[in-house]
């Protein structure tokens, strides 16, 4: 007998980057339906969502529930939204432990605050950030540093 009060869940795998080193490798679930914006729910959406921690199933079958605070960054499939203009600033972000991730960010704020600073300071705890063929997710909460490169 299926269950009615069961919400459709999607699938998607992604690799989380703690704070303390650990890389949790697995998928985690996501609404067919996004809360803010029309369309599926994506990884950015869970991360911001307020529960302080997400269900995720490891590649080994393990089930954990991770502390949102502690990632550092996802990677993940990372879709921008399309007609805006973006500019790219190439960054190096260094975290604790001195990991360091080097990409471009995708900035598309008003001309009048286009400074590498302002995009930094502004928007959601999570931002994205694309390297070679990844995409991630940074939490800015967790950066120690970033060093434009461009």
């Amino acid at each position: 007998m299926a269950n009615d009060l069961q919400v459709e869940k999607r699938q998607e795998q992604v690799s989380l980057f703690m704070a303390d080193g650990i890389v949790f490798e697995g998928t985690v679930f996501l609404a067919q339906y996004a809360m803010y914006h029309s369309g599926e729910q994506r990884v950015l959406d869970l991360l911001l969502e307020d529960d302080r921690f997400l269900p995720m199933k490891a590649n080994d079958g393990t089930f954990h529930l991770i502390s949102k605070g502690m990632i550092s960054h996802v990677r993940c499939k990372v879709v921008l939204e399309e007609g805006l203009e973006y500019i790219d600033r190439q960054i190096q972000i260094s975290f604790l432990g001195n990991e360091a991730l080097q990409g471009a960010v995708k900035s598309n704020l008003p001309a009048h605050s286009t400074r590498l600073t302002d995009y930094i300071n502004s928007g959601n705890e999570f931002f994205p950030l694309f390297s070679g063929d990844h995409a991630y997710l940074v939490n800015r909460s967790l950066i120690r540093d970033v060093v434009l490169l461009d």
